[in-house]
């Protein structure tokens, strides 16, 4: 039998994709708050800019931290080999 329960680390590309991809959906949610702000005060211009710089944080932030859990998952972080269906450690 091979043995599948090997223990890698996650690599510092994976780590830095997930940190990258929660500061990207965190600076997401504060450019809503400035959108917010700026269509209060009837700044059309920095509201449409606000609104795309928020859709492009949350998409960047969406497309790294589903990086990262792809990764996870394919190198089965948590000690368990989650990639090979049946096997049980």
């Amino acid at each position: 039998m091979t043995n599948t329960s090997r223990h890698e680390r996650p690599t510092t590309g994976s780590r830095a994709a997930g940190w990258i991809g929660y500061g990207c959906v965190l600076a997401g949610i504060a450019a809503i708050a400035m959108v917010l702000a700026a269509a209060g005060d009837e700044y059309r211009g920095w509201t449409i800019v606000g609104i795309v710089a928020a859709v492009v944080l949350f998409l960047v932030g969406a497309v790294m931290i589903t990086i990262n859990f792809r990764h996870r998952r394919m190198r089965g972080a948590g000690g368990t080999s989650t990639h090979e269906p049946g096997v049980l450690d």
